[in-house]
């Protein structure tokens, strides 16, 4: 029994808890909701010829089709993690096999740390597929290089330079950089020849240039970046944990073995083997330290895993992510539930905008808006100068449901154009030529989204509809869109921009309700009360049978301001929303530099989710 204990692989516990965590803890479903939108820069993948084609005539164009292909997979949690899982251990595998040539008498424990580092990567919903595959790859070719049994120096430069140039057709030049580091280090410090590694970067660098001019025709600078480290920390959405995590992987196997073989020279063989023991007796049935050995080995892996999780934990990486697979999934109440279960003050833009979304479903944004921390650019993502693909499709969608067609069809196009193909830029340009009742341009798009293997079935019901009819909720979809769309074009870029454009779809259609919720909480959020308080007439033509209770007590706050008293005639506001005004100024009055953060945290506890402390204090109040 023991013996066969001692045959299973010492990492096998490592990636079979591995492959549990993917798929349990991080669910690699999450990633394949984040391509195209937070990771923008994610690889594609088409079915048909014609982009098979396009992919094989592109350095490192084959990987990044495999990643695509691979890709999809991710749609299922089991499979995404299932190929994670396999891509790490194919490049753990080469780099051991790596640092056993090396001289590495652990190789099997030290070449986990690739694997651990991609598992660490996905649980901060990264997608370093591409990278894995174009290093896999120059690891392979480097191995099958060094057991060629070639000797003359003008032989081997020849089919070094044969490799390198299908190396970097396959995995570009990432690839082709750990292939040429790898034989430097291999040429000098194992063959003991000079010629070839002082030849063998220079002509990888020629390789790169001579392909990239008269083979794929691309500047030769573009090429130079294919698949590299530099390219991966440059692409959006990475993190600086990741992008250092990128570099040590790139860098491992040719820095690991350049030291090992250092240390080598400068006292000796590293890891000798064992000096045999004497066998015990099969009678005994004591545990000996040999035996606990190999556990002790599997536990090390698990345990930096671990401890790379604790160290790079992010409280706001998974709930980012879900929130953006809850709005995709139009999920709203599960966003205000993932929202209420965050640490306090845990928050983002982004998240915010989710938040805010949700709150206008469920109806609840002019009552509950201040139970959540809210970020004033969060409402309509102004917080870049330049709109980032991510911002550009989330706006897409809000303008889409505000009515402002013309504008959502801009911003898809936009990013269709910069990313060439993208599953969910294309499905809402479908649809927003569905609404525009363009059914041929429409059509168009729809064809396009049957190449993609997830969305295929949706574009194909959508065209049977086109051909016949909507299903019901379809249908009433795409008319309350049409009944307030808005025909006018961009707003324009000021600092007044948001209350331009949602006054100009009041304006248009008086019984917007989302414009108007859209416009009080832009109020809201700036201070703007004495806005508010000339919007209270649209109410009753908006089908409110009393006025919201963020809206009663703004007015409160502009009327309190002027030392005006309400007409209570004029304005139905309830005597508890006077009551909590009332209480709330004799507290915040009362707060004075020795009773301050008593007084205040009365105030949160009791109005912290009201819009007098959101006023007051700029926040809001969380307990």
């Amino acid at each position: 029994m023991l013996q066969r204990m001692r045959q299973i692989p010492h990492n096998l516990i490592f990636f079979l808890s591995g492959m549990l965590y993917l798929w349990l803890v991080v669910e690699p479903r999450l990633i394949y909701q984040c391509f195209g939108t937070i990771l923008p820069d994610a690889p594609i993948f088409l079915t048909g010829w014609s982009f098979l084609d396009n992919s094989l005539r592109l350095p490192g164009g084959p990987v990044m089709y495999t990643s695509g292909l691979l890709s999809q997979g991710y749609y299922y949690s089991w499979l995404g993690a299932l190929i994670i899982v396999l891509s790490a251990l194919c490049l753990c595998e080469l780099s051991r096999r790596h640092l056993v040539a090396a001289g590495s008498a652990r190789a099997t424990v030290l070449s986990s740390l690739p694997a651990i580092l991609l598992f660490l990567m996905c649980s901060r919903y990264k997608h370093p597929l591409s990278a894995c595959l174009a290093m896999s790859l120059g690891l392979l070719c480097s191995l099958i290089f060094e057991r060629l049994p070639l000797r003359r120096l003008v032989i081997r430069a020849v089919v070094y330079c044969l490799m390198a140039a299908v190396l970097f057709w396959l995995a570009g030049a990432g690839g082709l950089l750990i292939f040429a580091l790898m034989t430097v280090i291999y040429g000098i410090f194992i063959h003991r020849d000079f010629g070839l590694p002082v030849l063998a970067l220079p002509a990888g660098f020629g390789i790169i240039w001579c392909l990239a001019l008269y083979v794929f025709f691309i500047p030769p600078r573009q090429a130079f970046l294919v698949l590299t480290p530099i390219s991966s920390i440059a692409a959006e959405g990475i993190d600086t944990f990741s992008k250092v995590s990128i570099i040590i992987l790139y860098c491992f196997v040719p820095m690991s073995a350049l030291l090992l073989l250092l240390a080598k020279e400068a006292f000796g063989k590293i890891g000798r083997g064992r000096k045999k023991r004497p066998k015990q007796s099969k009678g005994s049935k004591r545990l000996s330290p040999a035996m606990l050995k190999k556990p002790a080995l599997a536990a090390i892996p698990i345990v930096l895993t671990a401890a790379g999780l604790c160290i790079s934990y992010d409280q706001m990486s998974k709930p980012f992510v879900r929130a953006h697979d809850y709005s995709i999934r139009k999920q709203w109440d599960e966003i205000l539930e993932l929202s209420r279960s965050l640490p306090k003050g845990a928050s983002n833009v982004y998240f915010n905008h989710n938040v805010i979304r949700a709150l206008y479903h469920a109806g609840r944004l002019p009552y509950d808006m201040f139970e959540f921390p809210q970020i004033p650019h969060g409402l309509l993502l102004t917080h870049e100068e330049k709109a980032s693909c991510l911002t550009e499709l989330k706006l897409c969608d809000v303008f889409i449901e505000l009515g402002h067609v013309n504008m959502a069809e801009k911003l898809a196009s936009e990013v269709l154009a910069a990313k060439n193909h993208s599953g969910i830029v294309v499905e809402r340009l479908a649809w927003i030529n569905i609404i525009k009742g363009q059914n041929r341009t429409a059509k168009i798009y729809l064809n396009a989204l049957r190449k993609d293997l997830i969305c295929r079935g949706a574009a194909e019901a959508l065209i049977r509809a086109l051909d016949d009819r909507f299903e019901p909720d379809q249908a009433a979809y795409v008319d309350g869109i049409r009944s307030c769309m808005y025909q006018e074009g961009h707003p324009g870029t000021a600092d007044d921009a948001p209350e331009q454009m949602l006054r100009g779809l009041l304006a248009h259609n008086p019984r917007n309700k989302m414009a108007f919720e859209y416009l009080m909480a832009h109020y809201l959020l700036t201070g703007r009360v004495d806005k508010i308080a000339a919007n209270m007439e649209r109410l009753k033509e908006l089908g409110y049978h009393a006025i919201p209770t963020l809206y009663e007590e703004a007015m409160l706050i502009y009327f309190g301001t002027k030392g005006q008293r309400i007409d209570l005639n004029k304005f139905n506001m309830r005597r508890e929303t006077i009551d909590r005004y009332m209480k709330f100024v004799q507290l915040r009055n009362s707060m004075r530099p020795d009773n301050r953060q008593t007084v205040l945290n009365r105030l949160i506890s009791e109005f912290g989710g009201s819009y007098f402390f959101y006023c007051t204090f700029g926040r809001v109040g969380l307990v």
